[in-house]
């Protein structure tokens, strides 16, 4: 039945937990950079607002070819295998959150090339999450699966705002960062288990 599927296959299947969890840190991470990296581009790097704007397009462009990229990655080199590359790229981004907050100077190109790349990794895991939730669970079930793991995603968005913007202003941009790359940990310890196994059901 529906409710047996959604039980066994979503709300008992850890996997799916693990995604979301991930999912979570991961949207903590890209809500964070898309709603305060302007901010923190004018306020302490010492760019214009229309500089500063142009830095946060760089993340936007990033993440755009680092959608595709992790795509066509997963599909190509790893045979529709989701972990290994949510993996990379998740390693690879708690690496340029880590530089982008520690390094103290790096110019207009520097900083426009960590957006890039912060984009570019962060787009990664954000599309491949979903699609490895579906794939995940029972092919009845593969749209609740997914959904399911969106609800920690909006949540992450919402931690994000606010609360995110609140600790800035309060402690600093460096516990900021320091966050924003607890959470880019957090997240890739979460899909870690995940490469012990390939899709979990076949329907």
């Amino acid at each position: 039945t529906t409710k047996e599927i959604l039980f066994t296959y979503v709300l008992k299947n850890p996997y799916i937990w693990l995604l979301g969890i991930a999912y979570f840190f991961i949207y903590v991470v890209r809500t964070a950079i898309n709603d305060w990296g302007l901010l923190y581009l004018y306020e302490e790097k010492g760019l214009s607002l229309i500089v500063a704007s142009a830095s946060i397009f760089c993340f936007e462009l990033g993440g755009f070819f680092g959608g595709f990229a992790a795509g066509r990655i997963s599909d190509k080199i790893f045979k529709g295998d989701r972990a290994p590359v949510n993996l990379i790229f998740t390693l690879s981004l708690l690496i340029m959150i880590a530089g982008f907050g520690l390094i103290p100077s790096l110019g207009v190109v520097g900083l426009s090339i960590f957006m890039f790349l912060i984009g570019f990794m962060v787009f990664g895991p954000q599309m491949l999450i979903g699609v490895a939730a579906a794939e995940r669970s029972h092919k009845k079930a593969a749209g609740t699966a997914t959904g399911f793991v969106g609800c920690f995603a909006y949540i992450g968005a919402a931690v994000a705002g606010f609360p995110l913007g609140k600790i800035a202003e309060d402690y600093g941009w460096v516990i900021f960062f320091g966050i924003l790359t607890l959470c880019s940990l957090l997240s890739l310890f979460a899909l870690l288990p995940l490469l012990k196994r390939k899709r979990a059901v076949a329907g």
